[in-house]
C-alpha cells in the first residue's frame, strides 16, 4: 500500500497517554516481550512487558514505517507496521486507530521475515 503511514504518531501517542488502547492479541504480544527478555536474562512481568510494549510505540519515529496491510480482507481495517530497533532487539509492530480513536491491533513482537522501513533501515 502506501508509504506514508494511515495514522499519524501524534494521534496513536495521544492515545496511549490517555489509555485508549487495547491488545486484540495481548497473549502473543505480551509472551513474546516476556520470551525475548527471559532469554536476555532479564525477565518481565505481563505489567513490564506491557508498559515496554507502549513504550516502544511511542519511541517509533515516521523513518520507521515500513507498509500499511489490510487486516481480515476488510477495507476499513488497515494497520501500519513498524520496525524498530529498540534495546538492542528487532521488533515487527503492528496497529490501527478504530474509528472511535482506540489504538487497537497491537501487535509487538521480533519480525519473522526481513522490513525494510521508508528510510532504507532493514530490521531483522
Amino acid at each position: 500500500m502506501a508509504s506514508i503511514a494511515k495514522y499519524p504518531l501524534t494521534d496513536v501517542f495521544r492515545a496511549i497517554d490517555e489509555t485508549r488502547y487495547w491488545f486484540s492479541a495481548p497473549s502473543r504480544s505480551l509472551a513474546e516481550v516476556i520470551r525475548v527478555f527471559e532469554k536476555l536474562g532479564a525477565p518481565k512481568s505481563e505489567a513490564e512487558a506491557t508498559h515496554f510494549i507502549l513504550q516502544g510505540i511511542k519511541l517509533l519515529q515516521e523513518t520507521d514505517f515500513v507498509q500499511s496491510v489490510l487486516q481480515w480482507n476488510d477495507p476499513k481495517c488497515i494497520a501500519d507496521v513498524y520496525g524498530k530497533v529498540i534495546e538492542g532487539q528487532p521488533w515487527f509492530i503492528k496497529f490501527r486507530i478504530d474509528e472511535d480513536g482506540v489504538l487497537e491491533e497491537i501487535s509487538f513482537h521480533p519480525p519473522n521475515k526481513s522490513m525494510t522501513t521508508v528510510n532504507g533501515t532493514v530490521i531483522f
